[in-house]
């Protein structure tokens, strides 16, 4: 069967899995090779069965996280796209990332292959979220328009006595223009807070499509709510001596009612916050994407001591030699080895002793009182 060892990794024969090579990254004769097929990044282990094991066993670790990095890259490779060139070439680009990764920890190095490979996967996410925030706002551009035309379409039957331009807005019962003006308002707030706004990835599209539209909703129900409450006179607004009544016919009110209805589109972005925060705040990170810390020369080049390609765990560390003698230095053969050393029971001869006056004067303590 084809596949089965690193001479049969060529570009055009199948794997081990009956899958065409699509591309050979690297390559060393009957230890690894490391290649491409439609699917994901694969690796051929050592020829020799003691070293593929072992080399088996030092990328374990690693195949969560190119788990990960696969199934963000595999809408890539399949698209279905008029234009598939532009996705396939990212996926390319990714691939011959972690093909450098696994190279990596192939030669031993499986710290440096992990940093490499979270690194591959944090621009990865970053790269999907940009898309996904470009289509945030063509899915938000057509809500908008589509609110915009079915309240126009409703409103197609009123009488408007005003002929003013946007006089529409202030005649009785017409709300479409307001909508309309609405959601333009809401779109002007989502395009000043789309970077700091919580966006999925391209992968959550249809995450993407409902918040996008519940915001432009919300923008457009707010303005025909405020302009009610200014028709009504709930509600009024007054500069000095100036006061705005939105009843009132004129040029003026018009011009009022046109700003209202779109600061009213900027409510959206108080629920937005609330969803961004609080509905949506699990998906804000994608995975827990935490830079990581640089390795240090010293631990690279203390793991590099000992791992290469024909060894990629590197060395067991030592294992410290019985000698038979413990921590307090005495052997474990020593018949009184469990003796207390204390001389309170030892016989002293006469030129051992010491008088007590000999002794040394005592310090400290606490003095008698006569």
């Amino acid at each position: 069967m084809s596949g089965e060892t690193v001479a049969s990794i060529v570009v055009g024969e199948k794997d081990y899995t009956g899958l065409p090579i699509t591309a050979v990254y690297s390559k060393v004769s009957n230890v690894y090779a490391v290649y491409c097929n439609p699917e994901r990044v694969m690796v051929q282990f050592a020829d020799d069965a003691e070293l593929g094991s072992k080399q088996r066993l030092a990328l374990a670790h690693l195949a969560p996280l190119r788990g990960e990095i696969n199934g963000i890259i595999d809408g890539w490779r399949k698209s279905q796209w008029p234009w598939p060139w532009s996705d396939t070439s990212k996926a390319k680009r990714y691939d011959r990332r972690t093909a450098d990764a696994m190279v990596v920890a192939l030669q031993g190095d499986q710290m440096s292959a992990e940093a490499l490979l979270r690194a591959v996967k944090v621009d990865l996410v970053e790269e999907r979220t940009s898309i996904g925030r470009s289509s945030y706002i063509i899915y938000a551009t057509i809500c908008s328009i589509l609110i915009f035309s079915v309240f126009a379409l409703l409103s197609r039957g009123e009488r408007i006595d005003d002929k003013t331009a946007f006089g529409v807005l202030t005649a009785e019962d017409s709300w479409w223009l307001a909508t309309g003006i609405g959601c333009l308002g809401a779109m002007f707030s989502i395009a000043i807070g789309i970077r700091d706004r919580t966006i999925h990835t391209d992968l959550r599209t249809r995450d993407n499509i409902v918040d996008a539209t519940l915001r432009i909703v919300i923008g457009a129900i707010s303005a025909v709510v405020l302009l009610a409450l200014f028709k009504s006179k709930i509600i009024s607004f007054a500069i000095g001596e100036n006061k705005f009544d939105i009843a009132a016919k004129g040029p003026e009110m018009v011009h009022f009612a046109f700003i209202v209805a779109f600061l009213a589109g900027f409510s959206e972005r108080l629920v937005g916050d609330y969803l961004g925060t609080t509905v949506l705040k699990g998906y804000g990170n994608q995975a827990g994407l935490v830079p990581i810390a640089p390795l240090s020369t010293a631990t690279i080049a203390n793991q590099q001591k000992e791992a290469n390609e024909q060894s990629p765990l590197g060395r067991p560390p030592p294992q410290p030699i019985d000698t038979g003698v413990n921590a307090g230095g005495v052997s474990d053969s020593d018949p009184d080895r469990d003796v207390d050393s204390c001389l309170c029971d030892v016989q002293l001869k006469p030129e051992e002793e010491t008088d007590d006056d000999e002794l040394p004067k005592a310090t400290g303590g606490i003095e008698k009182a006569a």
